[in-house]
């Protein structure tokens, strides 16, 4: 287990390796964890850069003590700069994210729509039968009725015919007790 160093040594402005920078931005600091952790991705991303570079251009990878020197050359600021750089990507991965979940939202209220509708199309052939089945009795019962007109219509039965003939029926089963008697 690694001896954690004086507060003294935290605060200073050289660090000499990858555990100074990690104990500044992760360990001792009053920002984020995962913050502090991008952080340090960015200054050994860039650490890992200078060690290429220095590779292509010098014909070899730098020993430990000009790693060392890497470090110890870093001003504070470049601290605050990576605070800034990993904010930034933090921020826009958050939107990212942020974005992908909306879209999965929508998508998700469109397709409790889509089946909502169709779920609402499975009730419609029912109630299809029963107003199908409500028509056709209700025409029956038109026809019906229409038939009904029809006969007194076309018989030319009309009340003041029928109160005659009602008449004519009377006075003939009266003239006809007559004659009987």
């Amino acid at each position: 287990m690694p001896v954690p160093y004086p507060p003294s040594r935290m605060n200073m402005d050289k660090y000499t390796n990858a555990e100074d920078i990690y104990d500044n931005l992760v360990e001792n600091s009053d920002d984020s964890w995962i913050l502090g952790l991008v952080a340090f991705a960015v200054v050994e991303e860039q650490r890992i850069e200078w060690v290429k570079h220095q590779k292509n251009n010098n014909g070899g990878a730098p020993d430990a003590k000009a790693i060392t020197a890497w470090y110890e050359q870093l001003p504070q600021g470049v601290l605050l700069r990576a605070k800034d750089t990993a904010e930034s990507r933090l921020k826009d991965y958050s939107d990212e994210i942020d974005s992908m979940v909306q879209d999965d939202y929508r998508r998700d209220i469109q397709e409790s729509i889509i089946v909502s509708e169709i779920k609402e199309t499975k009730k419609f052939w029912p109630q299809f039968g029963v107003n199908l089945a409500g028509g056709f009795a209700g025409t029956l019962l038109f026809t019906a009725l229409l038939t009904v007109v029809a006969f007194f219509v076309f018989n030319d039965a009309s009340p003041v015919e029928i109160g005659s003939e009602l008449r004519n029926n009377i006075k003939d089963n009266t003239h006809g007790q007559e004659r009987s008697n």
